[in-house]
C-alpha cells in the first residue's frame, strides 16, 4: 500500500477525535442528535483547522442509521459508503470550478434524490473563489434547497463572500489551535506509531505550525523521515532552520548590550550553518516579543507555550534590559522581515539592521534615540552597581557671555595681499569738526559734511542758563579713555565671531563723547569693512552699550578713490556716507 501522509493517515472521523473546536462540534452533535438541522453551513477559519474535516464528519453524522450522541457509528453501511467516494457526498473545489456554469451542473444536481444515503451533501471548498454571476446563481437553491439536500460551505476568507450569502447560512468559526491543542495530538499520533520525539523539539514544531494541526503533521512527517523513530530537539531545529534556544538568549544579550561586533559574528555562525535568514529574523524578533511580554506580565508560560525554566530566563533576561530597548528592537526585526523578501542580498539587509539596534547612533528617528536614552542609563547602573562612583556635572562659575547674534556671519577670510596688523599703522588724524552722530561714515577727505537723520521726536530741553560754557570737543584729552573703551569692546568682541573680531581690529578709536565713541578705519583697509553686514554693526554696537550705557558707535573711513556705492547698497539704512 502506497504511503500516505500523517494529516491523511490520522484525520478524525468522530466529532470527539478532533483537536480543539469544541464550540462548534457540542452544537455540530446537539443539532444530529435532536434531528435540527440547517439547510446549510458556513465553516470560516484559517488552514489547518479542521474546516473540511467537521464537513465530512457531519456528512457522515446526518446519514448514520445509529447516531450514537450526535456521533456517527462507523459501524452501519450508510458510515461505510459515507466513508467512500460516492454520488450522495459531492465535494466541489471553487477555486477551479468557480463559473456560473458549474453552479449551474451543481443546481442540477440538487433537484436528484440520494441513491444511497438519507441526505444529498454539497461540500463547496474555498467557496470564497466563486465569481459574482456564480454566487448569484447560488442564490436561491442556497435559500431554498429541496429537503434532501444539505450545503457546507468552507472558507479562509469569509469577508469575500457576499453578505446574501453569509446570511443564509449557519456560520461557524474555527479558532487557531493552541499549542498545547497540538503537542497533545501530536502525542497521540506518536503514541500510536510507536514513535518518539522529545518534548521541546514537539514544543518547536507546535510553534512553527501557527496554528494548523495540518501544517504540524507535515513538519512532524518531516521530521521523522529525516531522522527516523527517534528525533531530538536539534534534529528538529535543523529541519525547520530554526536556531536553538540558548543561541537566541546569546544573541539577544548582544543586541540590547551594544555589541554589534558580537551580533555579526553570531550572524556569520548562522549563514555558515545554512540558515535562513527570514527564519532566523523571525525566530529573533519571536525572542524580542517573548521578553517584551516577560517584562510587562511577569511569569506567562501559559502565554508564551514555554517551559517555567525558559521563562525564568526570559524574565531575567528581560529585566536586565530596558523596556525601550527592547520594544525598538522588535521594531526594526518586524520591519526587515517583510523588506527581506523584495531585497536581493538578505544577509546584508539584516547585517544593517542589527547594527542599527546594536548601536541606535546615527538613526535620527524618535524610536532610535528614546533607545539610546535607555542605553545610556543602563550603562550608568551598570557602572553603579560595580561599586564605581559616577561623578557629578562639575559646577562653575560662568563668565558672563556677549550676547547671541545668531550664527550667520560671514566666515573668517583668507589674509589679502599686504595685510598688516591692526598695530603696524598709524592712527587716523584727530577730526577738526564734532563726530558725527551714531551709524554714520563719513569720509575725512570730503568737506562737505554728511547729511543727518532726522532724530525721532524728543521732548525739548530745558533752556541752557546764560554764560554756559559750551560742550568740549573731543580731541587729544579723552583719545586715552575712548581708546581704553575701544579695547574693552574688542575684548568682548573676540567672544562672538572671527571675522567681526579680525575687522574690528583694523579700527583706532578717537574721541569719545557722552553719547557717541568715534573710531576711523585706514582707507586701504576699505574692502574689508565692505563686507560687514548690518548683523556685525550690530554685535560691535550691543557690545559697546553693554559696557557704556547710552554711548553709539561712529565708523570713521580714511581717504580712498575707490567707489562707495557698494557700501551705500550694503547698509542701506544702517550707515551714512556722504
Amino acid at each position: 500500500m502506497a504511503y500516505q501522509a500523517l494529516y491523511r493517515t490520522y484525520r478524525p472521523e468522530r466529532f470527539g477525535q478532533m483537536a480543539g473546536q469544541k464550540h462548534i462540534t457540542t452544537i455540530l452533535m446537539n443539532q444530529v442528535r435532536e434531528g435540527q438541522l440547517s439547510h446549510a453551513y458556513l465553516f470560516c477559519g484559517s488552514r489547518g483547522t479542521g474546516k473540511t474535516t467537521t464537513a465530512r464528519i457531519l456528512a457522515k453524522a446526518i446519514n448514520c442509521l445509529h447516531p450514537e450522541e450526535g456521533e456517527p457509528c462507523l459501524a452501519c453501511e450508510s458510515c461505510r459508503v459515507a466513508a467512500e467516494q460516492n454520488a450522495d457526498i459531492i465535494e466541489i473545489d471553487a477555486a477551479s470550478n468557480n463559473s456560473v456554469e458549474n453552479v449551474r451542473d451543481l443546481i442540477s444536481q440538487a433537484q436528484f434524490a440520494p441513491l444511497q444515503l438519507k441526505y444529498r451533501v454539497f461540500i463547496i471548498d474555498e467557496v470564497h473563489m466563486l465569481s459574482g454571476s456564480a454566487f448569484n446563481a447560488l442564490l436561491k437553491t442556497l435559500e431554498e434547497p429541496p429537503e434532501h439536500v444539505v450545503f457546507i460551505l468552507a472558507t479562509t476568507e469569509p469577508q469575500k463572500l457576499p453578505a446574501t450569502i453569509i446570511s443564509r447560512c449557519q456560520r461557524f468559526d474555527f479558532h487557531r489551535l493552541s499549542v498545547a491543542e497540538i503537542i497533545g495530538y501530536m502525542q497521540f499520533i506518536l503514541k500510536d506509531s510507536g514513535a518518539q520525539v522529545e518534548p521541546d523539539g514537539l514544543r518547536v514544531i507546535a510553534r512553527s505550525a501557527d496554528g494548523g494541526m495540518r501544517d504540524a503533521l507535515s513538519l512532524l512527517d518531516q521530521c521523522l523521515s529525516f531522522c527516523g523513530g527517534k528525533v531530538t530537539a536539534k534534529d528538529v531545529e535543523s529541519v525547520l532552520g530554526t536556531m536553538d534556544q540558548a543561541f537566541l538568549f546569546d544573541m539577544a544579550d548582544k543586541l540590547l548590550t551594544g555589541d554589534a561586533r558580537g551580533a555579526l559574528l553570531a550572524l556569520d555562525e548562522v549563514v555558515r550553518q545554512g540558515r535562513d535568514m527570514a527564519v532566523f529574523a523571525g525566530d529573533l524578533s519571536g525572542h524580542m516579543r517573548a521578553l517584551l511580554l516577560a517584562k510587562a506580565c511577569g511569569d506567562c508560560a501559559d502565554l508564551l507555550a514555554c517551559t517555567e525554566d525558559r521563562m525564568a530566563r526570559y524574565e531575567k533576561q528581560a529585566k536586565n534590559h530596558p523596556n525601550t530597548r527592547i520594544l525598538y528592537a522588535m521594531e526594526q526585526l518586524m520591519r526587515v522581515q517583510n523588506d527581506m523578501r523584495y531585497f536581493p542580498t538578505p544577509r546584508m539587509l539584516l547585517e544593517t539592521v542589527l547594527v542599527r539596534i546594536a548601536q541606535p547612533v546615527e538613526d535620527g528617528s524618535v524610536e532610535a534615540l528614546s533607545a539610546r536614552v535607555a542605553l545610556l542609563e543602563q550603562k550608568l547602573k551598570e557602572i553603579s552597581q560595580q561599586g564605581v562612583p559616577v561623578p557629578a556635572p562639575a559646577v562653575r562659575e560662568q563668565a558672563p557671555q556677549a550676547p547671541d547674534y545668531g550664527e550667520d556671519f560671514l566666515p573668517e577670510p583668507p589674509p589679502e595681499e599686504g595685510y598688516l596688523p591692526p598695530e603696524a599703522y598709524e592712527p587716523a588724524p584727530e577730526p577738526a569738526a564734532a563726530p558725527a552722530p551714531a551709524s554714520v561714515v563719513q569720509r575725512e577727505s570730503d568737506p562737505t559734511p554728511a547729511k543727518q537723520p532726522e532724530p525721532a521726536a524728543a521732548p525739548a530741553p530745558a533752556p541752557e542758563p546764560k554764560g554756559a560754557a559750551p560742550e568740549p570737543v573731543p580731541g587729544k584729552a579723552d583719545a586715552g579713555e575712548a581708546d581704553a573703551l575701544w579695547k574693552q569692546v574688542l575684548a568682548r568682541v573676540q567672544k562672538v565671531n572671527a571675522f567681526v573680531r579680525q575687522l574690528a581690529a583694523y579700527g583706532q578709536a578717537t574721541a569719545l563723547t557722552e553719547d557717541q565713541l568715534t573710531v576711523s578705519f585706514p582707507a586701504e583697509y576699505a574692502g574689508k569693512l565692505r563686507m560687514l553686514n548690518t548683523r556685525s554693526i550690530a554685535v560691535i554696537q550691543g557690545e559697546l552699550e553693554a559696557l557704556r550705557p547710552g554711548v553709539h558707535l561712529s565708523l570713521r573711513e580714511g581717504e580712498s578713490d575707490g567707489d562707495v556705492s557698494d557700501l551705500v547698497g550694503l547698509f542701506k539704512d544702517k550707515l551714512t556716507i556722504s
